[in-house]
């Protein structure tokens, strides 16, 4: 019988990588950063328990799964295994507070650690092979979004990859051989939300968003059904050219991606960040006034205006992704933590008036820049003829330009105050 690497060697490459990450030495600060990244992203779950999105989908949890000992985070509840996973990546998707990585064009840390957290506590996994399954699978999920081939992407929504991802971590924390870890992969992949495409995925309200809690409950399935046999559309790299697998295996190993990730300050579409922080700089001019404000220009790159197909956001989600909206919490409250993003300020007369105020205008030279920067320029006349303006190139919380431990620490303690959680402190080593 002709063996699986001689059939699609590619992949074999990609699986044997994954089962020989647990020799890999990551050395110290590395693990710090990916302990960041995995409580970062836990603690946004806290956020994203109290939105309507989650509350709904809460509902029909046992007919859904039935009943279990596996955590949902922050609700005193359980679940099954599928279910706690399913459920804890969609509280962390679902306010857009969630870390991502600008090579994958999304969130891969919402895709893997649910899948590490709860599945390596089941399986009494020590800390730093947790911490390594969230690396591992933050890798393999980055690197295939990173190499689709420019003239077939369709969606840029998370959900289209993140059931390799978490098959990676699945996979990993298993132990399973290379030849299930490819039919962990190549199930993951051919099982992984299509997504609508374009705007539509989010621009509408949609609760689920970009599919990542679909994504990740088909990734774990697939590495778990792979672990008794079942087989994958195994060709799925090797006969198809949906992927540059140059691109996938450039340096592969040399460093982890999971290393220039971004961090999220504002409870919204990353896309918006960098007008959001030039609000945010005007604002705290001295010369500011915000009851005299007259116009509000903004400019930046097209994508971002796309994800605008109306005036005001009419729910919680198309909040997230209204440029205006956002921009416009900014300027009346400073802050921008996922409370903000509630039904109580959808109809904020102070927030519609300013939103009156704005217009948007897509600049070619930010166009261009896009999807490897996202910049932005935001300029504000106010009565008496003066104009405030702020350029801002790379958003906030970048890679190179990462916040402290107690920043995000400060982040994480906010969103968990009231609750039952794991301390901070509780992902380091």
């Amino acid at each position: 019988m002709t063996k699986l690497k001689d059939k699609a060697p590619k992949l074999t490459e990609i699986a044997e990588f994954i089962h020989g990450f647990k020799n890999m030495k990551v050395d110290a600060k590395t693990l710090d950063h990916i302990a960041s990244v995995t409580a970062d992203t836990y603690g946004t779950a806290f956020s994203g328990i109290k939105t309507d999105a989650f509350k709904t989908a809460f509902t029909s949890r046992e007919l859904f799964f039935g009943k279990g000992d596996f955590e949902i985070w922050g609700t005193n509840k359980g679940s099954s295994l599928l279910g706690s996973v399913f459920y804890n990546a969609l509280a962390i998707s679902s306010t857009d507070f969630d870390e991502g990585h600008r090579k994958a064009v999304g969130h891969p840390a919402s895709a893997v650690v649910p899948v590490s957290l709860v599945l390596g506590k089941s399986l009494n996994k020590s800390t730093d092979e947790i911490l390594k399954s969230v690396a591992i699978g933050y890798e393999i999920g980055t690197r295939f979004s990173m190499s689709r081939v420019a003239e077939k992407i369709t969606t840029y929504s998370t959900g289209r990859w993140a059931a390799i991802a978490s098959a990676a971590t699945a996979a990993y924390l298993l132990g399973l051989s290379s030849d299930k870890i490819s039919h962990s992969l190549s199930n993951a992949a051919v099982l992984s939300p299509a997504m609508l495409g374009g705007s539509t995925d989010v621009s509408t309200g949609s609760m689920s968003k970009e599919g990542v809690a679909w994504a990740v409950q088909s990734g774990l399935q697939s590495a778990l059904m792979a672990k008794d046999g079942f087989s994958g559309p195994f060709l799925f790299v090797d006969a198809h050219d949906d992927y540059s697998i140059d691109i996938f295996l450039s340096n592969l190993g040399e460093s982890l991606l999971i290393e220039s990730n971004y961090f999220k300050p504002y409870a919204c579409c990353r896309w918006l960040h960098s007008a959001i922080k030039a609000t945010e700089e005007i604002r705290d001019n001295k010369e500011f006034n915000l009851g005299e404000i007259k116009e509000i220009k903004i400019f930046t790159f097209s994508r971002a205006l796309d994800l605008v197909d109306e005036k005001y956001p009419d729910n919680t989600v198309k909040a997230q992704f209204h440029l205006p909206f956002a921009v416009a919490l900014m300027l009346v409250f400073g802050r921008l933590s996922p409370g903000y993003f509630q039904k109580n300020n959808l109809g904020n007369s102070s927030v519609l008036s300013l939103i009156d105020k704005i217009t948007l205008t897509a600049e070619d030279k930010y166009s261009d820049a896009f999807p490897a920067k996202l910049p932005s320029r935001v300029e504000i006349k106010f009565s008496n003829g003066k104009i405030l303006k702020k350029e801002v190139l790379v958003a906030p919380w970048e890679y190179g330009f990462h916040p402290s431990i107690a920043e995000l620490k400060k982040k994480f303690e906010l969103q968990t105050s009231g609750f039952q959680h794991l301390e901070w402190s509780s992902f380091f080593n």
